[in-house]
């Protein structure tokens, strides 16, 4: 029986890998600071410590050693130099913040549509605070290689569902309850950024372990087939919700706060990040294990039973649901956008086919095409 510690395993992908592990005979060992304690895992082993610092991590695992290690969690940068030697296989998560472009700055070719593994990553930061957080990550993802050769990254995007650290659908989901009748969006909610269900995210990570020579040593990025604009996410909550939300375009320059709750990172990424998981689905056979829309669906529904959680008080939520301000610049936008278009002269540029449409033969149409 093949020996597999999960780092983690608390969140919303891990009791999916678990599952999945003990699905396939593994004997399971989950190993996390016990902050949350899942009914879903109480038959597997579970050790208690920081996988955030060495010492709890030499502490915590002792002398032992797995055949497989899951590291969901904690800093790469001590938890894969701690794990040297002590296992035949290393899977751990990297993030999309590592690619060059992911933060656009002056002067630096922007992310591509999509976005492969070979786009190179931010290795040179300078003092900029934003680049040497995504320097970091490189240099993780450059020691998990280091201590383990044959390990396996998977970059992960955006995940949703049940039992998140984020719960990004709350803000839509609250309004909603609340009966407002419509929502700011930044810049029309135009913005396109791969998510990934947790359910979807715990395959990629099952299909890198069920395929150990494939996956020895590469990079892979996860995300889910449905590309939703920010526009297109809320329309769909409300949706399902059964709601009708207005939703008012305010570019987000002046629709600060808007734009840094409901954008990651507070807006300060690239506008898109569209991820090809092409390499997965070719080296690893990956394929989703469930619809998004249904999975956005089973995030509704744990929202619904569970009323009595406090999902404003997540400290991953920024959002301060104050409707009085958002009513107000509702208000003050709607009512300076008609002057300020009103004050330059223009002209509506009429709507104009591209191919030549000539009413008699040989003679060129009335655009002279």
């Amino acid at each position: 029986m093949t020996r597999a510690l999960v780092i983690g395993g608390t969140g919303p992908t891990g009791p999916h890998i678990v599952d999945g592990l003990l699905a396939r005979g593994h004997d399971v060992t989950i190993f996390h600071r016990g902050t949350h304690e899942p009914a879903a895992l109480a038959d597997v082993e579970h050790i208690h410590g920081d996988p955030h610092f060495r010492e709890s991590i030499d502490e915590a695992l002792g002398t032992r050693d797995f055949d497989i290690v899951l590291a969901m969690y904690g800093r790469i940068r001590h938890v894969a130099p701690a794990l040297s030697g002590r296992c035949e296989r290393f899977i751990t998560i990297g993030g999309v913040p590592v690619y060059r472009g992911y933060f656009p700055r002056a002067g630096s070719p922007g992310l591509p549509v999509p976005v492969t593994e070979e786009h190179p990553v931010v290795r040179d930061a300078g003092d900029d605070a934003a680049l040497q957080f995504s320097r970091r990550l490189t240099e993780a993802e450059d020691l998990a290689f280091a201590a383990h050769p044959g390990a396996t990254i998977l970059r992960f995007p955006m995940i949703y569902g049940p039992n998140n650290a984020r719960p990004h659908e709350w803000s839509v989901v609250r309004r909603v309850r609340d009966r407002r009748p419509r929502m700011i969006v930044p810049d029309g909610g135009l913005q396109i950024h791969t998510r990934c269900a947790a359910r979807n995210a715990a395959a990629f990570v099952l299909a890198a372990a069920d395929h150990p020579a494939a996956a020895a040593g590469q990079v892979y990025n996860c995300g889910d087939p449905a590309l939703w604009s920010l526009r297109q996410w809320i329309e769909t909550i409300a949706g399902l919700l059964g709601a009708e939300l207005e939703l008012v375009a305010i570019p987000g320059d002046i629709a600060v706060e808007a734009a840094t709750t409901l954008l990651p990172l507070a807006g300060t990424t690239a506008p898109h990040c569209i991820l090809s998981t092409a390499k997965a689905e070719r080296e690893l056979g990956y394929r989703p294990v469930i619809d998004p829309l249904r999975a956005l669906e089973e995030v509704l529904e744990w929202y619904q039973a569970h009323p009595g959680l406090d999902h404003d008080a997540s400290p991953s939520l920024t959002d301060r649901f104050d409707y009085a301000s958002e009513d107000a610049l509702i208000a003050r936008y709607q009512a300076s956008a008609g002057p300020v278009r009103d004050a330059v002269g223009q002209r509506t540029a009429p709507p104009v086919h591209s191919m030549p449409h000539p009413k008699a033969p040989g003679r060129a149409d009335h655009r002279g095409r």
